[in-house]
Formats: C-alpha cells, sequence, structure tokens
C-alpha cells in the first residue's frame, strides 16, 4: 500500500475591503478550490430587492462618516467614500471608462488587455429619454461632448458586488460588519488580522483593499515601516458651478445625475442634472494633475479615523490648468443651450453670480477657496515603490494591496473601472505564482 499522505489544507486567504478592488480578488482567489477564501468589510451588506426600480443614485448612507480632507491650507471638508459591500461601485456617478492605453503601457504594465478581457463589469449608454437637462443641453453647446458609459444593465447600477460575489462558491465566505484594525505579522510575514471587535482571524496571505484611504492608515497601524505608504496621495481636482433651473424645465430627481461628458485634453466637464431641488451643475476636472504632494497619516489614537492632506495645488501648474478648465466651463455656460436652461449661475451658497469670476486672477482666489475632488483618490501604496509588480508590499511576505491605492498614478479616468482592470491583473499575476509553485 502506497504511504498515507495527510490531505493538504487549504491555503487561508483574507480579503479586507470589498469594494471595486476587493470583489474582484476575492472571487478569482475563490476560483481555485485549494484556497480558502474570506471577504471581511467594515460596513453593511448592500442587498438590494430585486423587484426594486432603477438605482441611479446609489445606496444612501453606505458612506465612511467623519472622514475629513484638507484641500490645502485652511478648514477641512468632509470625504466621500464608498462603506459596505460593493464600496464606492454603488455610489459613485457610475461612469464606465478605460481610461488612457498609453497611460498604462507608460507603467510597464503589458497585460492590461488580458486584465480587461476578465472585467465583468457591463456598460452601457442612456437612452436618449433618459438624458437630463444638462447632459441635453452639453451636448448642443459643445460638438465634442458625447454620452459617457455607464456600469448598469437593464436601467440598474452593478456594482462590483453584483459583478462578482452573485453566487459566491463555497470556499468565499462574505463578512459583511466586520472591521480590521491591524493586519498581524509576524517576522515580516503576514499572519492574519485582528478586527476591531478584538477578535483574530489566523491566514496565509492578507489581501489589503481598502481603498486608498484607508488601507495605507490600516498599514501604517499594523506598523507597516515600508518607505512610500499614504505617500503620492493623488486625486482629481474640481470645481462646480451651479445652476438655477427656469420655471418650466423638466427635472427628475429620481433619474440619472450624469450620462454625458466633454473631454478636452486633460478636463473633463460634466453635467450634474440635479443637485436638488431646482440646482443642477456644470462641473470640470482636472484629470492628469501633477501634484504628488498629498498624504494620508495616522495619529497615537487607533480609534480616530485617518489624517488625510489632499495637498490639491501644491503644484502651480494644477491650479492654473483648473483655471483654464473654469474659464472653457463659463464659456459653455454663456452659449444658447445654457442660457435657455438657467435662470441664474452661481459660484457659492451665497448666491454670488458666475459672472464674478471675470479675470484669471478671479477664478484662482475661487479655486484656491472652493476647489473640491471627484473623490478619486489613488496611489498611496504604488506598485513600483510601496509595492512590486504583483501588488506585494516591498519588505513583507504574504501581503498585499489590491485597491486604488496601487496605481503608480492617478488614472485619467474616473477610476472605478480601471480598478476593476489593476484587481483582474493583480488576481492573475497571484493565480500564476501559485501555479508555478
Amino acid at each position: 500500500m502506497p504511504p498515507h499522505r495527510p490531505e493538504r489544507r487549504p491555503e487561508r486567504w483574507l480579503v479586507v475591503g470589498a469594494g471595486s478592488g476587493g470583489c474582484v480578488a476575492a472571487a478569482r482567489l475563490a476560483e481555485d478550490p485549494a484556497r480558502s477564501v474570506t471577504l471581511l468589510e467594515a460596513g453593511p451588506s448592500t442587498e438590494r430587492d430585486a423587484d426594486a426600480g432603477p438605482d441611479p443614485q446609489g445606496l444612501p448612507g453606505r458612506t465612511y462618516g467623519g472622514l475629513t480632507a484638507a484641500r490645502g491650507p485652511g478648514a477641512r471638508r468632509p470625504y466621500l467614500a464608498g462603506r459596505g459591500v460593493g464600496g464606492s461601485s454603488a455610489i459613485n456617478g457610475m461612469v464606465g471608462q478605460r481610461g488612457d492605453a498609453a497611460q498604462y503601457a507608460g507603467w510597464g504594465w503589458s497585460d492590461v488587455t488580458d486584465a480587461w478581457s476578465r472585467v465583468a463589469i457591463p456598460v452601457g449608454l442612456a437612452a436618449d429619454d433618459e438624458l437630463g437637462p444638462v447632459d441635453r443641453a452639453l451636448l448642443h453647446a459643445e460638438h465634442g461632448a458625447r454620452p459617457v458609459p455607464l456600469t448598469r444593465r437593464d436601467g440598474r447600477r452593478v456594482t462590483s458586488a453584483d459583478a462578482y460575489l452573485d453566487d459566491p462558491p463555497a470556499n468565499l465566505v462574505v463578512r459583511p460588519d466586520a472591521a480590521v484594525e491591524h493586519v498581524l505579522l509576524s517576522a515580516r510575514r503576514a499572519a492574519g488580522v485582528r478586527l476591531a471587535d478584538g477578535s483574530e482571524i489566523a491566514a496565509d496571505k492578507v489581501v489589503v483593499a481598502a481603498g486608498a484611504i484607508h488601507t495605507p492608515a490600516l498599514l501604517l497601524r499594523s506598523g507597516v515601516d515600508t518607505p512610500g505608504v499614504g505617500s503620492g496621495l493623488q486625486d482629481h481636482p474640481s470645481a462646480a458651478i451651479t445652476i438655477e433651473l427656469r420655471e418650466g424645465v423638466p427635472v427628475d430627481l429620481s433619474g440619472l445625475v450624469v450620462a454625458t461628458t466633454l473631454e478636452r485634453r486633460d478636463l473633463q466637464v460634466l453635467p450634474l442634472n440635479h443637485v436638488g431641488g431646482r440646482y443642477a451643475a456644470l462641473a470640470c476636472a482636472l484629470m492628469r494633475p501633477h501634484g504628488r504632494a498629498g498624504r494620508v497619516t495616522v495619529g497615537d489614537d487607533p480609534s480616530a479615523g485617518p489624517d488625510v492632506d489632499l495637498a490639491l495645488f501644491a503644484d502651480h501648474r494644477d491650479l492654473a490648468r483648473l483655471r483654464d478648465g473654469i474659464r472653457l466651463t463659463l464659456d459653455i455656460l454663456r452659449r444658447p443651450a445654457f442660457r435657455e436652461l438657467a435662470a441664474g449661475c452661481f459660484v457659492d451658497d451665497h448666491g454670488t453670480a458666475a459672472a464674478a469670476l471675470d479675470s484669471d486672477e478671479a477664478v484662482e482666489t475661487w479655486l484656491r477657496g472652493t476647489a473640491g475632488v471627484h473623490y478619486h483618490a489613488t496611489s498611496t501604496c504604488a506598485i513600483g515603490s510601496v509595492l512590486n509588480e504583483d501588488g506585494a508590499v516591498v519588505g513583507y511576505d504574504g501581503l498585499f494591496v489590491c485597491d486604488a491605492s496601487a496605481f503608480p498614478s492617478v488614472p485619467a479616468t474616473n477610476p472605478h473601472l480601471p480598478t476593476t482592470m489593476l484587481a483582474e491583473r493583480l488576481a492573475a499575476r497571484w493565480r500564476r505564482a501559485s501555479i508555478s509553485t
């Protein structure tokens, strides 16, 4: 008789965070039955009623409470990030663009085409009768404006959880309401995690996918000392002009917020069909910022949230370029399609007319005080510095990152689909490494 061999224990993987990266990582890892995969999410489950109507605006209440960020010198303001199974894919504007292939090639990523072929998020354009009033005005005012792909199927949002966790295999366990406090490290090897309730879960490999704000914060709280963790934070600086819609202009407050865009080199002009009552907006964002001075840090109190400094205009080129974008936006608002739509255009909550932005100096002063971001935080654990090409944290074994923090720089588009592609790319590399060993 052949000698008895003990049954091999499944390799235990923990994925921390069920957003655009974590859902993909967990699902793809679980395709190998030799692994047991547990997906931990700090927020709640986001299951929806299958008989409910369209869900264009996401699931209310699924954001991190209390998270704020400094845009630069001055007061801090709230910073929105998805919380719950599906992460920000449950609350974002559903813009589903792939981004610039040349940018990915510049990072040395030669396997992007294969990764895109595995992305399971559906995209499609809105029907003509779904376009809102600002969508229609932008299409008439600017010949370069186009309908934008949205991450939907049959008129309903498809989140990362919908696409990747709809029918999980037996070796994948999804645990909502399971906030992770620390990654457990033993001799610079990931050994599991400790939850906020004090319980611990052992693992052979840990993937941190808590987003570009919370991933570096978790690594720093866990004692990870790889240089660069939390540095290099980027986002898309943006500002918006508020539009008061004329009486008689139809507004569907349950309809799509955005269904078109105008892309002009490194600028994105984004219509917001409704922002409350009879108000809409036209926003402009800088999609290729130069500045890399943003940071995520943590203090001594583990219960306190991370400190976020976006340092938006630390590079003067970003202020100058967004100023040009606002001048473009103001020009668009003066065109006939918008004059027919707007009873007035305003730049603050006090009713200051957009006409006050009558010079470059006036626009720059306004931007320094009011500019925000698109909530597209990236690059705080970048591949090429904090991570190697497989998404492994440099200097540690069995510890990986799989979310927007891994981008070498912010993608020049809305990052949901690029993050999904990144996760597909990394998961494929982990699978090849497993097969080879």
